[in-house]
């Protein structure tokens, strides 16, 4: 029985102690939600939730109330120095953005559990903004995507009809080519005919003009002949007299008697 009585008191003081360290939990939370609470709500809420509040989508446990419940251990929050290694931590793995929204979701957890709706639609509420913002980033870049592609495609259709074109253009071109050298050979020809037909009538006159030199060269010789055998009778006449006389013929009968 002494031993029961000396453990009794023990037993006491360890009951007052767990009442001491769960009043001492409910002031911090009810501190921490204060801190918490927007400049419009200074006061502490320490009613329960009502039934028509609602809860935000990403949180869907049920409202708890600030202040614990008589033999109910009141969840701890988390101090500075348990939540800085990871903070550090998450930091070298997580970019702004993402430890941003991180926090946003904890500040909205932690409000559920305190009661603090207000807190915690205002996260929500920061954090639906946040997702509106990078649905419309989203949005813009799908946009961005898709006038690309159109711009692709308008190129590519683009640069099939200048391709198509431009060979169009080539058998034009090819074919212009080729007429203009058909033309150019037929002129090439035709002034090649002209040339052999000028130096075949070149030719026929100069045969001509060569039958003609001869010609009159004939008739010339044929008088030169003439007039060498009229000379040689004249002579042979003027010796005839002078041995007929023994004179020598005077000019006039030289020109006019031997003429008779």
């Amino acid at each position: 029985m002494e031993v029961g009585h000396r453990n009794f008191p023990c037993s006491k003081s360890s009951v007052e102690n767990n009442t001491g360290t769960a009043a001492i939990r409910s002031v911090s939370m009810r501190d921490m939600g204060t801190e918490m609470t927007p400049i419009p709500s200074q006061e502490p809420s320490r009613t329960a939730t009502p039934e028509g509040a609602t809860t935000p989508l990403r949180s869907p446990t049920s409202s708890i109330p600030s202040t614990p419940r008589s033999g109910a251990p009141a969840p701890t929050p988390t101090t500075d120095g348990e939540a800085q290694p990871r903070v550090e931590n998450n930091k070298k793995q997580l970019s702004e953005e993402e430890l941003k929204l991180k926090t946003r979701r904890e500040i909205v957890e932690l409000g559920v559990q305190l009661g603090k709706m207000n807190i915690a639609a205002w996260a929500s509420k920061d954090e639906q903004e946040k997702k509106s913002a990078a649905e419309k980033i989203d949005m813009a870049e799908l946009e961005r995507v898709e006038f690309e592609k159109r711009a692709a495609a308008w190129e590519e259709v683009e640069k099939s009809r200048h391709t198509a074109r431009y060979k169009r253009d080539e058998i034009k071109i090819q074919a212009w080519e080729s007429q203009q050298k058909a033309k150019l050979e037929a002129e090439m020809r035709r002034i090649e005919a002209q040339v052999e037909q000028m130096r075949s009538q070149a030719q026929s006159k100069m045969v001509k003009k060569i039958a003609l030199a001869r010609q009159r060269s004939e008739e010339k010789r044929a008088a030169a002949e003439a007039k060498k055998n009229q000379n040689a009778e004249k002579t042979a006449a003027q010796a005839e007299y002078i041995r007929q006389t023994g004179r020598m013929p005077s000019s006039h009968y030289i020109c006019c008697g031997w003429l008779s």
